[in-house]
């Protein structure tokens, strides 16, 4: 792995997620909690309609929506420090072994971002306490998007330092090399 971590709390530090935004999140945590069954079932019913997709969680849907709420309560709790890029690391990765190409994730994180704040318009009367909700909850899904991405392209670095037998910090200076 890269210093992705490093990658990580520089990218929060760039985008403002703070200990406010942590509490604001913390805050919608029942919110999610009571409709997050139904945003899971939507996320799946989503994912089934395409073909590519079907066919990677065929035969798992249980499995993956008991993993997807525990990645919601996850989203909510507040703590978003080393653990929480370890864990979604893991889930980036775990999408790379699946097969689960990376602008399916773009499109998954576009399609969770527009159902959160649809739960928040709904749900959340006072229009600043909404405006900060819904920016605390863009920079979250922003964040485990820039997460799941890092640990994409580290993989691929990966990949060709096997095939090519090249070390990691070559293939890194020929990376750089074309910019």
């Amino acid at each position: 792995m890269t210093d992705a971590s490093a990658i990580y709390a520089a990218i929060q530090q760039f985008i403002g997620f703070d200990a406010d935004d942590a509490a604001r999140l913390r805050e919608l945590a029942p919110l999610f909690a009571e409709h997050g069954s139904t945003l899971t079932d939507r996320f799946y019913a989503k994912l089934a309609a395409d073909p590519e997709q079907s066919a990677l969680i065929a035969g798992r849907v249980e499995s993956l929506r008991q993993t997807h709420m525990r990645w919601l309560s996850e989203l909510f709790a507040g703590d978003y420090g080393e653990r929480y890029f370890d864990d979604r690391w893991r889930i980036g990765l775990a999408h790379v072994r699946v097969g689960v190409r990376p602008w399916w994730v773009e499109a998954v994180t576009s399609f969770l971002r527009s159902e959160g704040l649809a739960l928040i318009e709904a749900h959340v009367a006072d229009p600043e306490r909404r405006a900060a909700s819904a920016r605390s909850l863009l920079k979250i899904l922003d964040l485990d998007l820039m997460i799941i991405n890092l640990a994409y392209a580290d993989d691929r670095v990966d990949r060709l330092c096997r095939f090519t037998g090249m070390s990691r910090k070559l293939i890194e200076r020929c990376i750089a090399q074309g910019r």
